[in-house]
């Protein structure tokens, strides 16, 4: 790969520009290209063609597909995410919930929604403690760990699901996660809406989450997770039950808006 320099005489913006060009090219019915056809396609030297999917891959928006060819990798579904955020209710009617239940609970909230295979933060709360859970808008979490992406996976169409917990089970370690991934306990989830988690992602981290449903069908999970340090049982099940009533609020306002 040629190193990720900037062209002689060329400018900031317009490197910019061509390497947005380059993104662009990649589509549902033409997923994958080579360098040599992307720069045939955009008028572009070779070289000048390799720079630009250096830098995209460099961003982590390109990944080998081939030994020549190169495909997006999950995290254009980051911007995907965003767009679809953006053009809905759900945000200006979860923030006044999720700011209400920060200051009840004392954690940070987060609402979250399914793309593909990965569960991405629509928004979030964040809470003043010194310690407590950091998470940027449109950030990409794997959907078998931690409360939040789990409800997702649960409310995935079954043969969706069924492929995607196949896909992960050799990267599940303990016998006690194999277990909350199991049909059965999927099928609960989806049952009653709610679960909770206990060092799945990060050790010594206990989280909680709720599913949101939203007009047309779409399920968005609303959590909290903090240290375990600081969450006696009484406060787990204190938060677990303002959690599903604040996603039950979520649930009721963006039917009213329709």
């Amino acid at each position: 790969m040629t190193p990720n320099t900037r062209a002689k005489g060329t400018s900031g913006a317009e490197t910019g520009r061509k390497t947005i060009s380059v993104l662009g090219l990649f589509t549902g019915a033409r997923p994958t290209w080579t360098v040599a056809e992307l720069a045939q396609e955009l008028g572009l030297t070779t070289s000048t063609a390799y720079r630009y999917v250096g830098l995209l891959r460099e961003e982590g928006f390109l990944e080998s597909a081939t030994d020549s060819a190169y495909r997006v990798t999950a995290r254009v579904l980051d911007l995907a995410a965003a767009h679809t955020a953006s053009r809905t209710d759900i945000v200006d009617i979860a923030v006044p919930v999720m700011a209400r239940l920060r200051d009840e609970v004392g954690e940070t909230v987060l609402i979250a929604r399914r793309a593909g295979d990965y569960a991405y933060c629509v928004e979030r709360v964040e809470s003043q403690q010194a310690v407590r859970l950091q998470f940027r808008r449109g950030q990409a979490m794997s959907l078998h760990s931690g409360s939040i992406p789990r409800t997702l996976l649960a409310y995935m169409p079954l043969g969706e699901r069924e492929r995607y917990v196949a896909s992960v089970q050799a990267q599940v370690a303990s016998d006690a996660h194999r277990a909350l991934l199991s049909p059965e306990a999927l099928d609960e989830l989806a049952r009653t809406g709610h679960t909770e988690s206990f060092e799945e992602i990060d050790p010594q981290i206990w989280g909680c989450a709720a599913a949101v449903h939203a007009p047309g069908g779409e399920v968005l999970a609303l959590g909290t997770a903090g240290p375990v340090y600081r969450l006696q049982d009484a406060d787990r099940a204190r938060i677990q039950a303002r959690i599903v009533d604040a996603a039950r609020q979520i649930t009721d306002a963006l039917a009213v808006v329709g």
